[in-house]
C-alpha cells in the first residue's frame, strides 16, 4: 500500500493529479469555460453535490487570475483511499492503514533547491490578488483562503505543527485568521504573543493528498505533525528553509506564503460560512503580513469548499482512529469507532464496545470527550451494532436506552468556538453541553428477534435474475 520509490507519479498535487487522470480518469473534471470566483466555483461545486457528484474539479479558467484551481480534491472517500495506494478497502480498512501509519512518522530531509523557490515575490511584488481565491457563501465577509497548510514551530520546543485555518484577504500582502481556541496553533501563536514577538507562520498551498492526511491526524502537541505526513506517504518529505522566516516548508509544494502575525494587532474578521452548515461570527482576529511569495512555475492553486464534502469528509476520517486509541485506554474492549457524516463528521461519535460490565459505556464516553473537544454527542452500542449505519445505532438507542440512567451530561465543556448551539454563538463562545448515551444491552434485556439461516438464501434460486445488495 506503499508510495512506491520508483513510482512514476511524483508524491505532491500534480503528481496525484496525474496518476488519477491516467489511472482513474472517471474522478477528474476539467472546466475550461470561464468561472467566477464569486460563487461561480462554489456554484458549480454545490451543483455537483447536490447531484450525488464528488469529482476533483480542476478550473482552467477562473475570473481575475491566470491560475488553475484544483477543487474537491478531498471530497471522496475513494480518492482518500487511493492517495494512500489502496486501490480497495473500506472506511475501517482505510483508518487502520492510517493508524499504522501515524505510528510510524518519518523523518523530513532538508534540501538546498526546490520547486516551490522557483518563483520568489518579496516587498513590493508581493500579491495574492493574482490568486484564484474565492469568495463561497452569500454572507461571507470577502475572499478566503480556505486549504492553506499552517506550518508553524514551538518556540520552547521546536516542534513542527501544522494546521488548515481560515484566511479572509485584507489586502495583497494582509491576510486574516481564525485560530479556534481547541487548535495546537493557537497555544504556538499565544506564545509568541505572549513576548510581544511576531509569530512565524508559512501557509503551504497545493500538495498531495496523502500529506494532508498525515499533517492533519489528531496527534498531540509534542508530535511532529511533517514527520507524521511523511509516514502517511512512506518517504521522506523534503523540505527546504523559507526566505523570510525561521520555518521548513516541503519543497514540492505549489506555493507558500511566508507570514508573521503581527503582535497585538486586531482586525474585524468574517462572518464565513464554516464546517457545522452556518456563518461563523465576525471576530476581531490577528492579522498576518505577507513578507514573500515562493511558488513554482506555473502553479496550481487549492482550496477547500468549507462546510461541504471537501471540508467535511477528511477531518471526519483522519480523527477516528486517534478517538479510538484514547477510548481503548479506558476500555480495551472498544470494537470500533465512526465519527459520522449525519453529526457533520465533528459533533457526533459512535463506539462499538465489547461490554464485560455495567459502567464502561460511560467510561467509553467520557474518555472520547477527552480525545476530540468538538464532539458533543457519543453514543455507545454493542460491539455486533454496526457504527457506520445511522439506522442500526439509532435502533439501538429507541429500544435500549432508559433517559434517566443511562444518559449523562457535561455542561459548560470546552467545545468548538463555531458550535452554533454554544451558550453563545454570537459571541464565539466555546462552551457547549456534551451528552454520553449508553445504548448498550442491559441485564434484563429481552431476547431480539431473529430468522435463522437467511444469509445462506441464494435468492437467485427462487427469484430469477436477482441481484442483491453486496453486504
Amino acid at each position: 500500500m506503499s508510495f512506491p520509490s520508483n513510482s512514476p507519479y511524483t508524491p505532491d498535487l500534480r503528481g496525484f493529479i496525474e496518476f488519477l487522470e491516467k489511472e482513474h480518469p472517471e474522478q477528474v473534471v476539467r472546466i475550461t469555460k470561464e468561472v467566477d470566483p464569486k460563487f461561480g466555483v462554489s456554484g458549480i461545486i454545490e451543483r455537483l453535490e447536490r447531484d450525488g457528484k464528488f469529482p476533483l474539479v480542476i478550473f482552467e479558467n477562473v475570473k481575475g487570475s491566470t491560475m488553475p484551481l484544483v477543487a474537491n480534491m478531498h471530497a471522496s472517500f475513494e480518492r482518500l483511499r487511493l492517495a494512500l495506494g489502496m486501490e480497495s478497502g473500506d472506511v475501517k480498512a482505510f483508518v487502520k492503514e492510517c493508524a499504522a501509519r501515524q505510528a510510524n512518522p518519518v523523518d523530513p530531509v532538508m534540501v538546498t533547491e526546490a520547486p516551490v523557490h522557483e518563483e520568489v515575490f518579496l516587498g513590493k511584488d508581493v500579491n495574492v490578488e493574482d490568486m484564484p481565491i474565492c469568495t463561497y457563501h452569500e454572507k461571507d465577509a470577502g475572499k478566503y483562503i480556505t486549504a492553506g497548510l499552517a506550518v508553524m514551530r514551538d518556540p520552547e520546543t521546536g516542534i513542527n505543527n501544522v494546521g488548515i485555518y481560515r484566511h479572509m484577504v485584507h489586502d495583497k500582502n494582509l491576510l486574516g485568521v481564525q485560530l479556534s481556541e481547541t487548535a495546537d496553533g493557537n497555544i504556538i501563536w499565544k506564545k509568541y504573543e505572549k513576548r510581544g514577538l511576531p509569530c512565524p507562520v508559512a501557509i503551504v498551498i497545493g500538495h498531495h493528498p496523502a500529506f494532508f492526511i498525515g499533517s492533519l491526524c489528531f496527534s498531540t502537541l509534542d508530535s511532529d505533525e511533517i514527520k507524521i505526513a511523511g509516514g502517511m506517504l512512506q518517504q521522506a518529505v523534503p523540505l527546504v528553509r523559507c526566505k523570510t522566516i525561521p520555518l521548513d516548508v516541503p519543497a514540492n509544494a505549489e506555493m507558500v506564503l511566508e507570514c508573521e502575525i503581527r503582535p497585538v494587532e486586531r482586525r474585524l474578521e468574517a462572518p464565513f460560512g464554516e464546517y457545522p452548515g452556518t456563518y461563523g461570527p465576525q471576530r476581531m482576529n490577528p492579522v498576518l503580513e505577507i513578507k514573500a511569495i515562493t511558488r513554482r512555475k506555473n502553479p496550481l492553486y487549492q482550496n477547500a469548499f468549507v462546510g461541504h464534502a471537501d471540508n467535511l469528509l477528511l477531518s471526519g476520517l483522519i480523527r477516528t482512529s486517534f478517538i479510538e486509541d484514547t477510548v481503548k485506554i479506558a476500555c480495551p474492549t472498544v470494537r470500533g469507532v465512526n465519527v459520522p457524516r449525519s453529526g457533520r463528521f465533528r459533533f457526533i461519535c459512535y463506539i462499538a464496545l465489547e461490554k464485560m460490565q455495567e459502567g464502561e459505556a460511560k467510561l467509553a464516553a467520557m474518555a472520547a470527550f477527552v480525545a476530540d473537544p468538538f464532539l458533543k454527542f457519543v453514543v455507545v452500542v454493542d460491539h455486533d451494532v454496526d457504527i457506520n449505519s445511522d439506522t442500526d445505532v439509532w435502533h439501538a438507542i429507541a429500544t435500549r436506552v432508559r433517559a434517566d440512567t443511562d444518559t449523562f451530561m457535561v455542561p459548560y465543556a470546552k467545545g468548538s468556538p463555531l458550535d452554533p448551539a454554544s451558550y453563545d454563538p454570537a459571541g464565539g463562545s466555546n462552551l457547549v453541553t456534551k451528552m454520553g448515551i449508553d445504548a448498550t444491552r442491559k441485564a434484563n434485556y429481552p431476547d431480539e428477534i431473529a430468522v435463522p439461516g437467511y444469509q445462506s438464501i441464494n435468492m437467485a434460486d427462487f427469484i430469477p435474475g436477482y441481484r442483491g445488495s453486496s453486504s
